[in-house]
C-alpha cells in the first residue's frame, strides 16, 4: 500500500512529529472489539507525545515573551536616564545651588537667623567687657553668588547677601572690629576668587582675604612675592556631587588647587592639641591626591590647632572659624608668634576658657558667610 502522506499530515501532533496509521482489515478491527481494546488505544503513546511537546513549546513561548518584557523595560529605563539627564543638564537651580552656563556652582546665599544674630552680639560683647585688652575681630566671607552675580543663569533671583552682612555688622558691639572683605572682593569680581565647583576660596581668594584681615589687625604683612605652588589639577570639591553621575563625565573633571607662600615665610610647626601631634607643616600632601583633596590644609578639619613660629612680636592669634578659614590661617605664620585655631563644630573647649589659657592678643572670627549664618557651634562655644 503507498504511503498516504496526507493522512500522515492529519495525524501530525503540535510537536511537529507524525506517525503513520496501521492498515486495518474487518477481521482485525472485529478481533479487537471482542478483546474490548478501544479503537484509540494504540495512540494513546502518540496522544501523550504529542502533548508533552505542545508543553515545552508553551514554556518556550513564554520565556521569549518574558525576554522581550525585560528588553523593553531595560530600554525604557535607558530611555528615563537620558531624559533626566538630559533635564539636569537644562537645570539652572537645585539643592540651593546655581548652575551657570561654563559649569561652575555657586551656593544660593542663606537667610540670616535675626535671633541667633543678636545672641551672638551680646556673648561676644559679654566677652570684650571681661577681656578688654583682647581685641576681637570679625571677617565673614561673602558667597559666590554675592560677589560674582554675573556668572548666574539668566532670570535667578538672589538674595541680597551684602545687605545681610550690613545688618550682621550693626547688630554686632561697638568693641567689635568688622573687617568688610565684601567691598575688597567686588574689587577683582573678573578674577579667580572661588572655586567652581566648591563654596570656598582659591589660593588666590585666600590671598586677599589674608592681607585684607591682616591690615584690619594692624600687624606686619611679608613682603616679596608669593610663590604659587600646584597641589592638584583634578580638585572636586563639595558642589560636584550634586551633579548627576554621568554629567561629571560629559563636564570639566577638575579643577586646579593651588597654595600661595610669601618668600621668606617664618618657620614654624603646628601642633595638633586634641591628638598631640605634630608637624612641620601646614598642609597634607598625601590628601591632595585623595577624594578629600581639601583636607590638604592642616589634614583635615581639627578641633583645636597650635601654630608657634619664629616671628618674635608678642603677638598671639586666636582665630575661631570654620574650614573656609582653613587656607587663610595659614598665610598668618609671618605676622603672629602663636596662633591658636580652633574649629568649634570640633572642639568642646569654651573661648572663654582658650583665653584664660593661652592670652591671646587678638581674636578673629572667620566663618564663611553662609556657615555664619546657619550655624549654631560658634554661640555654644562663646557661651559659659
Amino acid at each position: 500500500m503507498a504511503f498516504d502522506r496526507h493522512a500522515a499530515q492529519q495525524e501530525q501532533g503540535s510537536g511537529g512529529a507524525w506517525k503513520q496509521k496501521k492498515k486495518r482489515t474487518p477481521e482485525s478491527e472485529e478481533t479487537r472489539l471482542s478483546s474490548g481494546e478501544s479503537v484509540y488505544d494504540e495512540y494513546e503513546a502518540f496522544d501523550e507525545e504529542t502533548e508533552e511537546e505542545g508543553s515545552d513549546r508553551k514554556e518556550r513561548g513564554a520565556g521569549s515573551r518574558r525576554r522581550i518584557l525585560l528588553t523593553l523595560f531595560c530600554l525604557v529605563l535607558i530611555g528615563a536616564g537620558f531624559a533626566l539627564m538630559y533635564a539636569d543638564m537644562n537645570r539652572t537651580f537645585r539643592h540651593g545651588i546655581y548652575r551657570a552656563e561654563d559649569g561652575r556652582m555657586m551656593e544660593a546665599p542663606a537667610e540670616p537667623d535675626s535671633g541667633k544674630t543678636a545672641e551672638l552680639s551680646a556673648a561676644i560683647n559679654e566677652l570684650a567687657e571681661k577681656y578688654p585688652d583682647v581685641q576681637q575681630y570679625m571677617m565673614l566671607v561673602p558667597s559666590a553668588a554675592c560677589i560674582q552675580p554675573s556668572w548666574l543663569p539668566d532670570g535667578a533671583q538672589v538674595r541680597d547677601q551684602k545687605a545681610d552682612l550690613a545688618q550682621i555688622r550693626a547688630a554686632m558691639p561697638a568693641g567689635l572690629h568688622w573687617v568688610d572683605l565684601a567691598d575688597v572682593f567686588l574689587d577683582h569680581t573678573g578674577e579667580k576668587l572661588y572655586y567652581s565647583s566648591d563654596i570656598y576660596l582659591t589660593g588666590w581668594g585666600s590671598r586677599y582675604a589674608a592681607r585684607t584681615a591682616m591690615t584690619a589687625m594692624e600687624v606686619e604683612i611679608p613682603e616679596g612675592k608669593d610663590t604659587c605652588y600646584l597641589l592638584s589639577n583634578t580638585f572636586a570639591g563639595r558642589l560636584a556631587k550634586d551633579r548627576m553621575p554621568g554629567l561629571n563625565l560629559l563636564e570639566k573633571k577638575g579643577e586646579r588647587l593651588e597654595i600661595y607662600v610669601p618668600d621668606g615665610e617664618a618657620y614654624y610647626y603646628r601642633t595638633d592639641l586634641q591628638s598631640g601631634d605634630w608637624s612641620g607643616s601646614l598642609y597634607d600632601s598625601g590628601a591632595a591626591r585623595s577624594a578629600q583633596a581639601y583636607d590638604v590644609f592642616f589634614g583635615g578639619e581639627r578641633a583645636l590647632t597650635e601654630i608657634h613660629t619664629t616671628r618674635i612680636n608678642g603677638e598671639t592669634l586666636l582665630v575661631i572659624g570654620d574650614r573656609t578659614a582653613d587656607s587663610i590661617v595659614p598665610l598668618f605664620v609671618s605676622s603672629f608668634e602663636h596662633i591658636y585655631y580652633m574649629h568649634p563644630s570640633k572642639c568642646t573647649k569654651t573661648i572663654d576658657k582658650l583665653i584664660k589659657k593661652y592670652s591671646p592678643t587678638k581674636i578673629l572670627y572667620l566663618y564663611g558667610a553662609n556657615e555664619y549664618m546657619t550655624d549654631r557651634t560658634l554661640l555654644r562655644a562663646l557661651q559659659k
